[in-house]
């Protein structure tokens, strides 16, 4: 049996792990999942994955969570040797790949969650000038490292930025990229965007994903006006 992917389209870290997949020929046996009513709280799902976060890859008995170390396992158990160039088994440049997805893990994508989880707790109406700040702060370092390399760490596509283009669509969604102010990463982003698996797999998910949030927020103005 294939691997099992529980999943929801529009979160940035389960379409990291679909985006690797398909470029890898790995056909997943897919299981949506509400992480908003948390359907991942199950007693089931909680043994399985006590972070209780989506995405979870289940394999025959393995389970094994966070999109980072999803698409490492995936990499390491079905790229064939044309796929080299996502991980390459250069010690420097594999570093750096790994840099990159940790600042995805530690940095970018908290940003974005300090917005997610008080838009879904009922709590924001807008994001904050405070975290439109630490969004731009982290736009920043991205056009650092796209200084000397046209993708995050080489000039082909990797892993990085395979993880990285997902929480981009959606933060980008809700606070756009400056171009003026950060022109290689507009420019990587739209290099990204225009990859046949991105606008088949990554644009409608990040769609629904802004288009949830800013919909949450809305509601929740409403409410605070009663």
């Amino acid at each position: 049996m294939p691997p099992l992917l529980y999943k929801t389209d529009a979160s940035p870290p389960a379409r990291t792990v679909m985006l690797v997949a398909d470029i890898l020929g790995l056909n997943l046996d897919m299981k949506e999942i509400n992480p908003v009513l948390r359907e991942q709280d199950t007693p089931e799902l909680t043994m399985k994955n006590p972070m209780r976060t989506v995405p979870l890859l289940e394999e025959d008995d393995f389970c094994l969570a966070d999109s980072h170390a999803i698409i490492l396992y995936l990499f390491d158990k079905y790229a064939k040797r044309q796929h080299e160039h996502l991980y390459p088994s250069d010690k420097r440049k594999r570093a750096t790949i790994n840099q990159r997805l940790f600042f995805d893990c530690g940095v970018l994508f908290p940003r974005l969650r300090s917005i997610m989880a008080p838009t879904y707790g009922g709590k924001l109406t807008e994001p904050s000038k405070s975290m439109l700040r630490n969004v731009d702060d982290a736009y920043r370092m991205l056009e650092t490292y796209l200084s000397n390399t046209s993708y995050l760490a080489d000039d082909v596509i990797t892993l990085a930025d395979i993880s990285v283009i997902t929480t981009i669509s959606s933060l980008n969604g809700l606070h756009p990229i400056n171009e003026k102010v950060y022109p290689k990463l507009k420019q990587w982003f739209n290099n990204m965007s225009q990859q046949e698996y991105c606008k088949r797999i990554n644009e409608p998910g990040s769609k629904q994903h802004v288009y949830g949030l800013k919909m949450l927020m809305e509601n929740n103005k409403q409410k605070s006006k009663l």
